[in-house]
């Protein structure tokens, strides 16, 4: 008998589509050329100063973005190489009353409910990555400025040998790369919920919740967004969108 908190772990997984065991393997990842060093190198300063291109900011040097790659491929893809924190935004967590102080109920992405209205894209079921976004002028949105990768985007994110398919859900600060959804830890090996109630959904997470230092590999397909996606579609599309992305992978060296 399975007890506790994997029992009911393996019963929502049951419920949830993108639940399912990820790919393994590191296929298609190139190194590409450099799209703006002076941008990358700033990650660095950061995690050193808590400051980006002069603005002071907070939490750099607590939990380093550790961004070693920012490349563009041949084929046009956007290949990263940093640490992986946590979001929990569109989670019944992060809706909930006992949600954290930074959790929100919204992410950037939105979905369609069927009624006229929209619902967020839930980080305990969608593994999903954050780009940066805001911030003042000079700096809000520079990554996509410089990458051309917007919200809605997939792609797939590597670490010690397992991949996962993901879809651009969220954005966060300017000076912050390497986040990840609760499903998407989840599918890298870590369950970071620590109980659930009796409809599988989370209520309560770990304390502290830790990023992955680095080494965490994410790959994105510019423009690959599409406009269809519903809360019951969206996991089985990014599942298909990126196989279909990533038979049509040129390697490069």
């Amino acid at each position: 008998m399975k007890s506790g908190l994997l029992a009911v772990i393996l019963a929502t997984c049951a419920i949830t589509p993108v639940c399912g065991a990820p790919v393994t393997g590191s296929a298609g990842v190139a190194a590409g050329v450099v799209i703006d060093e002076a941008y990358r190198r700033e990650f660095g300063v950061c995690d050193r100063t808590d400051t980006f291109y002069g603005h002071a900011v907070h939490g750099c040097r607590n939990d380093p973005n550790a961004v070693t790659m920012l490349r563009r491929r041949a084929d046009g893809a956007i290949v990263y190489v940093s640490k992986l924190a946590v979001d929990l935004d569109g989670s019944p967590f992060a809706c909930s009353p006992n949600h954290g102080a930074m959790d929100q109920c919204p992410t950037s992405l939105m979905l369609p409910d069927g009624k006229g209205g929209e619902v967020p894209v839930d980080a305990d079921a969608v593994p999903y990555v954050v780009i940066p976004w805001a911030g003042p002028r000079d700096v809000r949105g520079r990554f996509t400025a410089l990458t051309g990768v917007r919200t809605g985007d997939f792609g797939y994110v590597i670490y010690h040998g397992v991949t996962v398919p993901v879809i651009v859900a969220d954005t966060g600060p300017f000076e912050k790369l390497g986040e990840g959804s609760l499903a998407l830890h989840r599918a890298l090996g870590r369950e970071l919920c620590a109980a659930r109630d009796r409809k599988g959904r989370c209520t309560q997470v770990v304390d502290p919740m830790e990023s992955i230092g680095g080494d965490v590999t994410t790959v994105l397909f510019p423009g690959s967004a599409r406009h269809d996606l519903t809360p019951t579609t969206i996991a089985t599309t990014i599942r298909s969108e990126v196989a279909r992305l990533r038979a049509s992978e040129k390697h490069t060296g």
